[in-house]
């Protein structure tokens, strides 16, 4: 009987765990503290576009004192270091269920020594952000010196094939001259001999 109690005791634990919304999977980073509240980003949907240099990523900020938890989504436009903010949902501290959700509409420049300058510069390290516009700026120099050295070499054969057709035509016109030079020589010799 104390077996039993004690594996249904476990499994109320475990159940109780797993539905409950805890950001303390390997997923969520912290990246940001204070004394009202903790950053955790989310590794598993952060998404980065250095063509467009914008992230995506989900982060949830944690209030222990007042016992709840926001889970926001946001866009970062690195370029212009502006946050534009999606969706949010708001729990209570050990709760799976949403107790309230918003959109939200607006953008803002992240606060100095922020949470949401932390959110910028955490997400810019961990997208790889400035390797990825490094490679990114190689290889559009690359392929700008690539169409460069194709366009040289398409002129460059342009120019040739222009030097052939003129040395073909000069020497079509000497070979017209020399016929004609014939031409006149024998029209003089056949006056003056009567050919």
């Amino acid at each position: 009987m104390k077996k039993m109690l004690l594996l249904v005791m476990v499994l109320v634990g475990l159940l109780s765990t797993v539905s409950a919304k805890e950001f303390n999977e390997s997923r969520w980073q912290w990246f940001y503290s204070n004394a009202n509240y903790t950053g955790k980003i989310d590794l598993n949907t952060m998404t980065y576009d250095p063509e467009t240099d914008i992230a995506e990523a989900w982060v949830v900020w944690i209030y222990p004192e007042e016992g709840r938890q926001s889970l926001r989504s946001y866009t970062i436009y690195f370029k212009h270091n502006m946050l534009t903010g999606k969706q949010g949902y708001l729990y209570k501290k050990g709760s799976d269920r949403i107790i309230d959700e918003w959109t939200i509409n607006g953008s803002w420049t992240p606060a100095p020594s922020s949470g949401d300058e932390a959110l910028v510069a955490a997400v810019k390290g961990l997208v790889g952000r400035d390797t990825k516009l490094a490679t990114l700026k190689k290889e559009k120099e690359e392929e700008a010196q690539r169409r460069l050295e194709a366009q040289r070499a398409e002129e460059q054969k342009r120019l040739e094939e222009q030097k052939a057709f003129e040395e073909k035509q000069k020497a079509a016109q000497k070979e017209a001259e020399k016929r004609n030079r014939v031409a006149t020589i024998g029209g003089i010799l056949g006056s003056l001999f009567g050919i």
